[in-house]
């Protein structure tokens, strides 16, 4: 099969038609036609990346035929042919659409750069518009995702949200019971600040439900083992907006979202989502980021192993003031609770 990248030239005479053609032909799949009617007839039936056409032919005129092959085919390039006369009609008819225009009689070498500078500027609108059909499909696919989480979590209670964590954490096999533990520590954090029991309690839903929006990213990612590309930690970071987004419709549990949301916050403002800093950071989301980051020091991660208690205190103490709030931190320390 022909990969080629598809020339159709549009010439009532015979020679100029021919001259292109000898230029292109080991370069690309080149056809004619000898008017603008055989012309659009061709490409009715059959594709062209781009069209080298003349301004005046009897049957049809090229700015007319440009303007049709704009019309039914709008991706399609165009590239005049002109003689010194109709120069100026060339030029207007870039307005049309037309990419640039040649000067009869031409030069080998501009056809050849004028032609490969339209192929090329066709190859990025291709690739801008694969790209974004790819964004589309994904987003398509993320906003499906969201809608089925928030529809379970709409119809049954805080059952069916633990167990849609129990399979999240299935999901991101590194980090099995993290949703449980972080929920743990964050309920005793909050014991240890003396919140009431009512605060403690909503921080044991928060961190339990912290990184419900991990349902929305690409498991390779997940689980990839070793660091990820700054591709895919922007797509990693993604996940707390999703959680938010999926718990705030929750008529039981829309308290949680700025937690889920801001829990990726630094005190030093260097986190996200928004980058906020010291007391622009919610409380709880300040609880609740160091739980998280506690328990991950607990556990086995693909880039390093689990560290000791002691280990766990001291990085928390280097810590304090840049990704912790300091308060907190000092409260822990001196409580000796946390890791028993």
């Amino acid at each position: 099969m022909d990969d080629k990248e598809k020339i159709l030239i549009i010439d009532d005479e015979l020679i100029p038609r021919y001259s292109i053609q000898q230029v292109l032909k080991d370069r690309y799949s080149v056809f004619t036609a000898a008017g603008g009617a055989e012309g659009l007839d061709f490409m009715a039936h059959n594709h062209a990346d781009l069209v080298v056409l003349d301004i005046r032919m009897p049957d049809m005129d090229g700015i007319t035929v440009l303007k049709e092959i704009k019309k039914r085919f709008p991706d399609t390039e165009v590239v005049l042919l002109t003689a010194y006369a109709s120069l100026e009609s060339a030029r207007s008819a870039v307005r049309f659409g037309a990419l640039d225009y040649l000067i009869k009689p031409f030069d080998k070498s501009d056809v050849i750069n004028v032609v490969e500078r339209g192929l090329q500027k066709k190859r990025v609108q291709i690739s801008i518009k694969s790209e974004r059909e790819k964004l589309l499909d994904k987003t398509k696919y993320l906003e499906c995702q969201v809608n089925k989480a928030r529809e379970k979590m709409m119809m049954y209670d805080e059952g069916t949200v633990n167990a849609l964590i129990l399979a999240i954490d299935a999901k991101d096999h590194y980090t099995s019971d993290h949703s449980g533990n972080v929920a743990r520590l964050s309920y005793l954090i909050a014991e240890i600040l003396g919140l009431p029991k009512e605060e403690c309690n909503k921080l044991r839903q928060a961190g339990i439900i912290h990184d419900i929006g991990k349902i929305g990213i690409d498991e390779a990612i997940l689980r990839k083992k070793g660091p990820l590309t700054k591709e895919e930690f922007i797509e990693m970071k993604k996940h707390s907006e999703i959680g938010a987004r999926i718990v705030n419709a929750v008529p039981f549990m829309g308290d949680t979202a700025q937690i889920i949301y801001y829990h990726h916050e630094r005190f030093d403002g260097t986190g996200y989502p928004e980058g906020l800093k010291e007391e622009e950071i919610p409380v709880p989301a300040r609880i609740v980021a160091i739980a998280d980051a506690v328990d991950s020091m607990m556990h086995d991660r693909p880039y390093r192993a689990r560290l000791p208690v002691d280990e766990i205190l001291t990085e928390l103490k280097v810590c304090s003031g840049t990704q912790f709030d300091p308060v907190i931190v000092d409260a822990i320390l001196k409580s000796k609770k946390l890791l028993k």
